[in-house]
C-alpha cells in the first residue's frame, strides 16, 4: 500500500512533486477508504492531463524507481536502466540529482525509502548514488534505519531499531566500518550491504514491495504485465490455475464460444519459462489452436492480461499504476474495476489502482472523491509539469455535489487542450504552393 510518493528532476517534473494517497478531511465515500496505520488511505486515483502535459511521466518515474530497486543497482549493464540519462529535466543545465521517496506498507510494516541518483543529462556520464535512506514508520513518525551518502553509510544505533534488526550496538559499529570500506557508488545499499550484512528480513520486505506488490505499466495498450514462471513445477501449477481463471473469465465476459488459454511457447522445451496465449476454435470435430493476437481484439487481450495479474496480485494487496488504462477497454468495464478497489468488502488487503486517462467519464462524484481526481498541467514558459487535485481547490470552489464533468469542459479545473488544425492545414498548403 502506498501512503505517499514523491519524485523530482524526472522528465517534465523539475521540482519535487508529491503524490499523496492520504485522504483529505472530506467525508464523502468514507466507507471506501483503507484504514491502517492510523491513516485514511485512498484505494484509487485517476490522473487527467493534455497530451505532453507530463501525466505519463508520473507512471514512468515509479516504473524506473521500481526497476532500480529490483535490480539493486543503477549500473548501465542493467538493460531496463540503460537510458537513465534521458530521465533528468532536460530544459535546465542544473545537475541536481533525480529524487524518489515513498512511504509504503508491506507485510504489516510501514517504511519510508528515499533514493537520489546523479546521472548525465542527455549524455552518458558517471552515474552514482548520491543519497539513500530507509526508515521505519511508527505512529506516523520516521525512525531512521540507515542513511547513505556518496561516501559514507550510517546504521542507526537507536535501541528500537537495534531490536527491530535483532542486532547488538557493538556488532553494528564493527560492521559499519567494513560496509563503508566496500561501499559501491552504483549499488543500492538496501539490496547489497544492508541485505547481506545487517538484515535480510527487513530488506526482503522492502524489496518484495517493489518486485511483487508494485506494478507500474507505462503503456497499457502495448506493454504486458510480463507474467513469468520460474520452474517446471511452478509452470504446471500456474498453467492450471491461470487457465482455470481464464476459462471462467472468458465465459463470464461473453467473449464468444472459443477457449482462450496459456501454453508454453515451445512444447519441445521442458525448461521453457515463457507462456503464450492461444485461442481454440472448433473446425468440425477438431480444435484449431491459433495465437490469440491473430484472433482476439486488443481490448480482449488487454483485459485478459489485466485479469490474470489482478487475480494473482489483488488478493495480496497489490498496487496497479497504469498509463492509459482505458485506451483499449470499454469505460463501463473500467468503472466496474474501479468499484472493486473502492469496495472494502472485496478489497480487504488494501490494493490500490492509479491510472491516467483522457476520458472525462470518470469525472463523476458518484465514482470518485475530489481528492481522488488529479490533473497535470505543463507551464508553457518553463516546460515544467505540475500536479494537483480537485481537493486543492477547496470545498468552497469545488463542491462535492457539483457536476465535475460539465465544469471540466468549462475549463474550471484545468486548461483544455486546443490545437487550431485548420490553421496548421492552411500553413501546410501555403508552404506547398510556394
Amino acid at each position: 500500500m502506498i501512503i505517499e510518493y514523491c519524485f523530482g528532476n524526472y522528465r517534465s517534473f523539475k521540482e519535487k512533486t508529491q503524490f499523496s494517497m492520504r485522504a483529505t478531511s472530506q467525508t464523502t465515500f468514507n466507507d471506501t477508504l483503507i484504514r491502517d496505520f492510523d491513516e485514511r488511505i485512498l484505494p484509487s486515483s485517476v490522473i487527467y492531463g493534455a497530451n505532453a502535459s507530463g501525466k505519463s511521466n508520473i507512471i514512468s518515474s515509479l516504473q524506473t524507481f521500481r526497476e532500480i530497486v529490483v535490480a539493486g543497482s543503477i549500473s548501465n549493464n542493467t538493460p531496463s536502466l540503460s537510458s537513465l540519462e534521458l530521465c533528468p529535466f532536460v530544459h535546465d543545465e542544473n545537475s541536481s540529482p533525480i529524487f524518489w521517496a515513498i512511504d509504503f506498507a508491506n507485510n504489516g510494516k510501514r517504511f519510508y525509502y528515499e533514493l537520489q541518483i546523479k546521472v548525465g543529462r542527455l549524455k552518458k556520464d558517471n552515474r552514482l548514488i548520491h543519497y539513500e535512506s530507509l526508515s521505519l514508520v511508527q505512529n506516523k513518525k520516521r525512525i531512521p534505519i540507515f542513511t547513505r551518502t556518496e561516501n559514507n553509510v550510517q546504521i542507526s544505533k537507536e535501541s528500537k531499531i537495534l531490536d527491530f534488526m535483532d542486532m547488538e550496538d557493538s556488532l553494528v559499529k564493527s560492521l559499519e566500518d567494513k560496509l563503508n570500506d566496500n561501499l559501491d557508488s552504483l549499488e543500492l545499499f538496501l539490496s547489497r550491504g544492508f541485505k547481506n550484512t545487517i538484515s535480510s528480513d527487513i530488506a526482503d520486505i522492502v524489496i518484495d514491495f517493489f518486485s511483487q506488490k508494485l506494478f507500474a505499466v507505462k503503456d497499457f495498450t502495448q506493454q504486458s504485465f510480463n507474467l513469468r514462471i520460474q520452474s517446471e513445477q511452478e509452470m504446471g501449477k500456474n498453467f492450471s490455475i491461470w487457465n482455470g481463471i481464464l476459462d471462467s473469465f472468458v465465459k463470464g465476459a461473453d467473449f464468444g464460444p472459443q477457449r482462450i488459454f496459456f501454453r508454453k511457447k515451445n512444447d519441445d522445451d521442458d525448461h521453457a519459462a515463457d507462456m503464450k496465449l492461444f485461442s481454440a476454435y472448433k473446425n468440425k470435430d477438431t480444435n484449431v489452436f491459433i495465437p490469440a493476437e491473430y484472433m482476439e481484439s486488443k481490448g480482449t487481450l488487454k483485459l485478459i492480461d489485466f485479469a490474470i495479474a489482478f487475480q494473482t496480485i489483488f488478493p495480496q494487496g497489490g498496487i496497479f499504476i497504469i498509463d492509459e488504462f482505458d485506451a483499449a477497454l470499454h469505460p463501463e468495464l473500467v468503472k466496474g474495476i474501479i468499484s472493486l478497489f473502492n469496495n472494502p468488502k472485496f478489497n480487504t488487503k488494501g490494493s490500490q489502482l492509479i491510472f491516467t486517462t483522457h476520458n472525462p467519464i470518470y469525472l463523476n462524484n458518484k465514482i470518485f472523491r475530489r481528492d481522488q481526481i488529479r490533473f497535470v498541467e505543463k507551464d508553457k514558459a518553463t516546460f515544467q509539469s505540475a500536479l494537483y487535485s480537485l481537493a486543492d481547490f477547496g470545498s468552497t470552489d469545488v463542491r462535492n455535489d457539483e457536476n465535475f464533468l460539465i465544469n471540466y469542459f468549462k475549463g474550471k479545473y484545468s486548461t483544455l487542450p486546443y490545437i487550431d488544425f485548420a490553421s496548421l492545414l492552411r500553413k501546410t498548403v501555403d508552404n506547398e504552393d510556394v
